[in-house]
């Protein structure tokens, strides 16, 4: 029996430490470079534990992609919920729902797990990737219709077309103010403002907010459909 506990827990921290290893390569090389050799070097393991715990490299990926979405997919549900249930999901205002998606992202890459910020990283540039779709969906495709849901609520003139896309600059805004963009850091003149999450947390909801609030003003004014 003690064996068994042995070995169990040795599996379990191997799978940790192979996915921590991948997560680091994957943010600062790219994930279709990098090897499974090298990754088991990094995690001081060899590549059948690779096999072992994922089978094939495109199994380590997805793995990689689950395991913070489904943390943080359940963080901004939670708030969500929590929001909705206080005022009533028709009473919910747009700027508390963007800040129950924006601010939990925030502070996990404000954290002392630098974890989440290798995560931010690899997601970011990663996010569009044909190849990688599968396992975003699954990850996060769920708390995004709820948030999308949420959104065309709060303002109620938005067409289905416009929460998608009014979803999808909010995004962008957030991926680009966490992946340590050279091209703005080039602008100012500044490298470390790729870890001004301050910064970027302050201006981006005012912005997101302003935007998704003007394609409202846009619809009523208007009354024309994408």
């Amino acid at each position: 029996m003690a064996n068994t506990k042995r070995a169990s827990s040795y599996n379990v921290a191997t799978r940790g430490n192979l996915l921590d290893a991948a997560e680091r390569l994957f943010a600062t090389r790219g994930y279709e470079v990098v090897t499974l050799k090298e990754i088991a070097a990094a995690a001081n393991a060899n590549v059948g534990q690779i096999s072992y715990h994922f089978g094939q490299k495109d199994e380590l990926i997805n793995a990689v992609i689950l395991r913070r979405a489904g943390a943080i997919s359940e963080e901004r549900t939670q708030l969500l919920e929590s929001y909705e249930r206080l005022v009533g999901p028709a009473g919910c205002e747009l700027e508390p729902i963007v800040r129950a998606f924006l601010d939990p992202y925030f502070a996990k890459l404000k954290s002392d797990d630098p974890g989440w910020r290798c995560y931010a990283l690899f997601i970011g540039r990663n996010v569009w990737d044909a190849k990688l779709a599968e396992a975003i969906t699954e990850g996060y495709n769920p708390t995004a219709h709820r948030y999308i849901e949420a959104i065309r609520r709060a303002v109620p003139s938005l067409t289905e077309v416009d929460g998608v896309r009014a979803f999808q600059f909010l995004l962008a805004g957030l991926y680009g103010s966490t992946t340590n963009d050279s091209r703005i850091n080039g602008l100012l003149g500044d490298d470390g403002l790729d870890v001004d999450y301050d910064g970027y947390q302050k201006t981006l909801v005012p912005y997101v907010v302003g935007g998704i609030r003007s394609i409202g003003v846009m619809r009523d004014s208007t009354g024309t459909k994408p």
